[in-house]
């Protein structure tokens, strides 16, 4: 049988010694699946934001710097592994975080915290490279399932377009409004009435990958 991987939650984004940006992912996703896991007797890791599920037991990362190095070394171990990638990782990088109070711009330097009674905060943020589009790369060999998360008019043709091009098994559609719940695979979309019946709909899924 092959062993599970299931990451969940948000890396935080540092913006100076005490802020962060996050998303408001709850980690709930990779919890449910690990519980039908459980359940069968498949070996699975859950690998969680250190604000997601504070209730759950799980490996946690901080920032995408730790997210991205256990999941190199889960892949180290288990390279044909089934690696179910459901957390909301950050598409940018903080590049700058400077202050405005008065005629004074000021430039925050690593480590340093933003002075209080700044008159305008502004925080350069760039692209940043897709964890998912790396995974390849760094050795990963067995199913992977994604999940794509936006507007209902685009979520379906994206989740497709997304599992051409990172080679996913499944790929998880969610409109944001809620009512489109789908598993997009070669095979073509299957759509499901509702969260529930979508979560049981792939925990088989999932299953079925780990013992084939």
């Amino acid at each position: 049988m092959r062993h599970v991987l299931l990451v969940g939650g948000a890396p935080r984004v540092r913006v100076d010694a005490v802020r962060y940006f996050t998303v408001a992912a709850s980690g709930n996703t990779a919890v449910a699946l690990q519980s039908h896991l459980f359940m069968n007797n498949c070996p699975s890791t859950l690998l969680l934001g250190l604000d997601a599920n504070p209730t759950a037991v799980a490996q946690r990362y901080n920032d995408r710097a730790e997210l991205e190095q256990a999941l190199r070394s889960w892949i180290d171990e288990y390279p044909d592994g089934v690696l179910v990638l459901s957390a909301a990782i950050n598409d940018y990088s903080v590049v700058s975080v400077a202050s405005i109070r008065g005629q004074q711009n000021r430039v925050i330097g690593p480590g340093e915290k933003l002075p209080s009674g700044a008159d305008e905060v502004t925080v350069h943020l760039k692209p940043a490279s897709k964890v998912i589009d790396q995974l390849r790369s760094w050795g990963h060999r067995g199913p992977l399932i994604a999940f794509k998360y936006e507007d209902r008019e685009t979520v379906l043709s994206s989740a497709s377009s997304l599992r051409e091009r990172v080679g996913a098994n499944v790929v998880v559609a969610n409109s944001l409004c809620g009512n489109v719940q789908a598993m997009i695979s070669a095979s073509g979309s299957d759509l499901y009435a509702d969260r529930a019946a979508l979560m049981s709909a792939l925990s088989v899924r999932i299953l079925a990958l780990a013992t084939h």
